[in-house]
C-alpha cells in the first residue's frame, strides 16, 4: 500500500484545530483518526485516517491512553481476542498502547462489559 503522508499531514492540521472532547469514558471502543505510520505500527483504514480503538485511561479532558483494535488474527505474545461481533472476531494489540490527544476521537462505538475490562486490565498488567 502506497501511503499518502501529504494528505494525512492537512487532514493533522483539521484535527488540531478540532475542540478536545471531554465527555469520553474509559472502557469504551472509539473510532480514532491515527496517522499513516511507519513499517510494522499499526496502520489506519479509512479515508480519514481512522481506526478503532479501546480507551484503557482518561487522564483529563484532553489525553487518554488507548489500545489499538484489529479483525486479523495473529499469531503473537501481545494480540488477545477480546469478543466476537457478528461472528467476526477482534483483537487488542498490547503492543500498540499509546497516548494520544482527545481531538483525535471521531464516534463512539461501544463499552466494554465489566469481565472484559477484568480480563484486558490482567492482560496489560502482565506485558508491564
Amino acid at each position: 500500500m502506497k501511503k499518502d503522508f501529504d494528505a494525512w499531514n492537512k487532514f493533522k492540521k483539521i484535527i488540531d484545530n478540532k475542540d478536545s472532547l471531554s465527555y469520553f469514558r474509559e472502557w469504551q471502543v472509539w473510532f480514532i483518526s491515527m496517522w499513516v505510520n511507519i513499517w510494522f505500527e499499526q496502520n489506519w483504514k479509512n479515508t480519514n485516517f481512522s481506526r478503532p480503538v479501546l480507551v484503557i485511561k482518561k487522564f483529563n479532558k484532553n489525553i487518554f491512553l488507548w489500545v489499538s483494535l484489529t479483525t486479523r488474527k495473529k499469531k503473537s505474545d501481545y494480540i488477545f481476542q477480546i469478543w466476537k461481533i457478528n461472528n467476526k472476531e477482534n483483537y487488542i494489540i498490547l503492543s500498540q498502547i499509546r497516548l494520544y490527544s482527545s481531538k483525535r476521537l471521531l464516534s463512539h462505538i461501544w463499552w466494554v462489559s465489566k469481565d472484559l475490562n477484568k480480563y484486558i486490565k490482567e492482560k496489560i498488567t502482565k506485558l508491564l
